[in-house]
């Protein structure tokens, strides 16, 4: 009798007889069979590998199946889109003046005005800040009925002057390199605070009208108000380095038009005329392009590269914003970041928003965000390489994006 040593074979109907060393198995069935039980049966066995290589198999088909998932695995961890939205920054004043005593308060001190510096500039005509300064790179329209005129390069140097029927009603100054005696942009907080006289209620007078100003502690530490005589400095500091980060010289008129901080009155109230639809649409761009402009000018203070400006995403960030001022600027999210992302076919690895909603302007905008810990994350995060901004109406929208070079649509 033949003897199988790798194979077993099937026994025809007829066959009365057969003797084998090794198992067979019934492959109809998947059983072994004894050979009692092959001889017993009628049915045709068919010839197939013995089970002795079947473990072979099975280890080899699993390490193969291991193979297979752990590329899955390393081409969806390199595929993966990150996104971080960070819930809206709400302007912490309320920007509802009271109407009330605006007398100033007994022992408040008079400071003489700086004699140096961009101080100098508010209530002066253009020709005098052209003719320190030059054309600026652009002018555009504000919030306010004011004109921006912008400094934007180098970005050593960069600042903003508010300008109204030819004069000067206010500079705001990020650059390093400009002098905004009597501070130092980059200089210590607790220098300022030794020897700077620094009160928690400040007033104002504008012909027969007074207002008043009060601060509480975070304005003492991130937006200190100083009176001087015809003119009013704010000292916006970055609060986790100590440092000044900006200062913002402004006249009388302006600051109660801001009403950068909670503010009763006595008499008028001073208040910005409406707006058309396209000058406040224009001043929605002008904001866009400056909350971009800051955030690089401080982004290259703590040594990061500058974020490129992302045309495609521009549009989501406008969408986002107008959806977030149309919601009653809930912090309620206008929808996963990611959605508009993949609908305008935009390829990236990590995205990131911030929103905040009722500050002054732009620059006042960026300043919450930098004090702020979970925004600040985003704008000095160096994975991201580009950024869009949108505005609508005090509502902003700012993306941050890391996107392979280069990105298709970009300005």
């Amino acid at each position: 009798m033949p003897v199988f040593s790798k194979y077993i074979f099937s026994t025809p109907p007829l066959v009365r007889s057969v003797c084998i060393s090794y198992p067979i198995y019934d492959r109809t069935t998947g059983k072994q069979l004894q050979w009692q039980d092959c001889v017993q049966s009628r049915r045709p066995v068919i010839m197939v590998p013995i089970n002795r290589d079947r473990g072979v198999f099975r280890l080899k088909f699993a390490l193969r199946l291991i193979a297979v998932l752990a590329a899955i695995t390393v081409v969806i961890l390199f595929t993966t889109q990150n996104t971080k939205e960070n819930d809206p920054l709400i302007s912490p004043v309320p920007n509802t003046a009271l109407p009330g005593e605006g007398a100033p308060p007994a022992g408040q001190e008079t400071v003489s005005r700086p004699e140096t510096g961009l101080s100098v500039l508010v209530g002066e005509t253009t020709e005098k800040l052209t003719a320190d300064f030059g054309r600026p790179d652009r002018i555009e329209p504000s919030m306010y009925g004011y004109e921006w005129w912008v400094y934007s390069s180098p970005a050593e140097t960069y600042m903003m002057a508010g300008v109204q029927n030819g004069t000067v009603n206010q500079v705001y100054a990020a650059g390093a390199d400009l002098d905004v005696s009597p501070f130092s942009i980059g200089g210590a907080m607790e220098e300022i605070y030794r020897s700077t006289i620094i009160e928690p209620e400040v007033s104002v007078e504008i012909g027969t009208n007074r207002y008043l100003f009060s601060m509480n502690g975070d304005d003492l530490e991130e937006r200190l108000l100083v009176a001087y005589e015809g003119v009013y400095a704010q000292v916006y500091a970055d609060r986790e380095e100590g440092e000044v980060m900006a200062v913002r010289f402004l006249s009388p008129r302006v600051l109660v038009l801001h009403q950068p901080y909670e503010m009763t009155y006595e008499g008028h109230l001073i208040a910005t005329e409406p707006l058309s639809s396209a000058v406040q649409i224009a001043a929605d761009r002008a904001a866009e392009q400056q909350v971009m402009e800051l955030t690089n000018v401080f982004r290259r203070r703590h040594e990061l590269q500058p974020l490129q400006a992302d045309g495609s995403a521009a549009v989501i960030a406008r969408e986002r914003a107008a959806d977030a001022a149309r919601g009653s600027r809930s912090e309620e999210s206008a929808g996963p970041l990611s959605e508009p992302l993949k609908l305008a076919g935009i390829d990236y690895s990590e995205a990131g928003e911030n929103i905040a909603a009722d500050y002054v302007d732009a620059a006042a905008t960026v300043h919450g965000w930098v004090n702020s810990a979970e925004h600040r994350e985003l704008i000095f995060n160096r994975k991201y390489n580009r950024q869009a901004a949108g505005v609508s109406n005090k509502v902003y929208s700012h993306l941050f994006l890391n996107r392979k070079e280069p990105a298709g649509s970009s300005d």
